[in-house]
């Protein structure tokens, strides 16, 4: 008998969600070690794109990878952006268009810059396909990017390292070719604190959603203690105070791990994270986009554990199916919010891949599902991705849902992209941040992480220098492949 939700479910009830989904099938090379990093992304034209990051221990490589997924086969995987020897990249981030074009950027060190790329989606499995990257100074360490239904690019960006660490927004009105100054979201945030998982969204009014958490840079509690959210309703010319979604009080077990979920369905806006030392999961939406609240509710019963974030997705009845790896038993778990109901909250949540039943049976070579993340394709396939450990190898699993029906793909556009030129105009040295409408002259502007500046220095001013060799290294690289 398995405890799940506080009922008692017997074995061929438990596994009866498990049987309708594939074994989970390896999606990085074979040999190679992945990461967390994750790009998940379905478009409407019969697809699902998956970006994932590796690093070869032979030469010490480090790559983007990238495959895709038509409801049947996955492509063979293939390398669309590759570092020079012994490089790095510290995060990435994706976006499709509506005209079937793939924006990619990501940051190779912690303090920028960021680079961008796009290639066709029918033509990105070629590293060929891919436009020249250009560069793009600001202090970067993690980013997300969207796309909103004019083509317009918004990307949000955590400066941890850098001067005046926060949360920045940016946007382009050209394809990636100009980003405009980017603004300053948090200004009011504490001193010594840094942003972290930063979670940016667009719903279907072309409305920005963005969340994250702050930890403290001085150790006294690195994994998080405030969860923060705010919105842009004019295409990211002005944002919303950020709210605080959940803070930590004097109460030793909160807060402990909390890595928020952030998910939008229809204008329902939903944010689940961990909330105490247990990680047991917690829950607050908004029926009005993200205007107001409900209250904090304690969701997935006695269900624990947190493993580095979950994943969100939602059908063609606008349901949202939530996927996590949780315990004990322990193992990737799926839940469904229905919008018809919500007076019924979460459904009662299932084992779709089973791990182990508790801390002395060992996983007997199952996987250890961490990074989830999830996708819908024609809106009745669910696509669920995840790493074995922190970062090991990427692995996929899917299944068809019958009470869903299937949206017919469209037709692919024909994307005809625009060589996007080595040098643009954009701002010369470090990006002046401009604070947002609702920052008053009141705000405390905090000061830099010890050696902040120090970082700044060593991070971008090698990179300018060696921008000519590495983007030659690269571009004899991915031209030949």
């Amino acid at each position: 008998m398995i405890v799940v939700w506080g009922s008692v479910v017997s074995g061929a009830q438990a596994q009866t969600e498990t049987q309708l989904w594939t074994d989970p099938q390896l999606l990085s090379t074979r040999g190679v070690s992945a990461t967390s990093e994750t790009e998940i992304l379905s478009d409407p034209h019969g697809f699902i794109h998956v970006f994932w990051r590796e690093t070869n221990p032979e030469d010490g490589i480090t790559s983007i990878q990238y495959s895709t997924f038509d409801g049947i086969n996955w492509t063979q995987p293939n390398d669309v952006y590759i570092t020079a020897p012994d490089g790095d990249i510290v995060s990435f981030a994706a976006t499709l268009d509506s005209a079937g074009t793939l924006h990619l950027v990501w940051s190779e060190v912690v303090t920028g810059p960021v680079y961008y790329t796009s290639a066709p989606a029918l033509e990105a499995y070629s590293a060929r396909a891919w436009e020249p990257p250009v560069a793009f100074f600001y202090s970067a360490y993690r980013m997300k990017l969207v796309a909103d239904s004019k083509n317009v690019l918004h990307m949000m960006y955590v400066n941890y390292y850098g001067r005046e660490p926060g949360i920045y927004y940016t946007h382009s009105e050209d394809g990636g070719r100009n980003w405009e100054r980017s603004v300053w979201i948090d200004p009011d945030i504490p001193t010594y604190d840094s942003p972290n998982v930063i979670k940016f969204l667009v719903d279907k009014d072309d409305g920005l959603h963005a969340s994250w958490y702050y930890a403290a840079t001085d150790l006294s509690n690195p994994v998080g203690d405030w969860i923060r959210y705010t919105h842009s309703f004019d295409g990211g010319l002005t944002w919303t105070t950020p709210f605080t979604v959940d803070r930590a009080d004097d109460t030793e077990d909160e807060l402990r791990q909390p890595y928020p979920g952030l998910a939008v369905a229809g204008d329902t806006v939903h944010m689940v994270y961990a909330g105490n030392s247990t990680t047991q999961r917690e829950h607050r939406y908004s029926l009005d986009r993200g205007v107001t609240w409900s209250e904090t509710k304690r969701v997935m019963g006695n269900l624990q554990g947190q493993a580095l974030g979950d994943g969100f997705t939602t059908d063609s009845l606008g349901r949202l199916h939530f996927f996590g790896q949780i315990r004990w038993p322990q193992g990737v778990y799926h839940s469904v919010w229905d919008p018809a109901n919500t007076d019924s909250g979460w459904s009662t949540p299932q084992i779709i891949y089973f791990i182990s039943t508790n801390s002395d049976e060992g996983r007997e070579g199952r996987y250890h599902a961490h990074s989830i993340r999830a996708a819908t394709l024609n809106g009745n396939i669910l696509v669920v991705t995840f790493t074995d450990e922190a970062t090991g190898p990427l692995y996929v699993t899917w299944r068809k849902l019958d009470d869903a029906p299937e949206i017919t793909p469209l037709p692919l556009p024909t994307a005809t992209p625009t060589a996007t030129p080595l040098s643009t105009a954009t701002p010369e040295g470090p990006v002046t941040p401009t604070p947002p409408p609702f920052a008053g002259t009141d705000l405390a502007v905090p000061q830099a992480p010890p050696n902040a500046g120090l970082g700044i220095w060593l991070g971008v001013i090698p990179t300018v220098l060696l921008v000519g060799i590495i983007f030659g290294f690269r571009l004899y690289r991915m031209r030949n492949l």
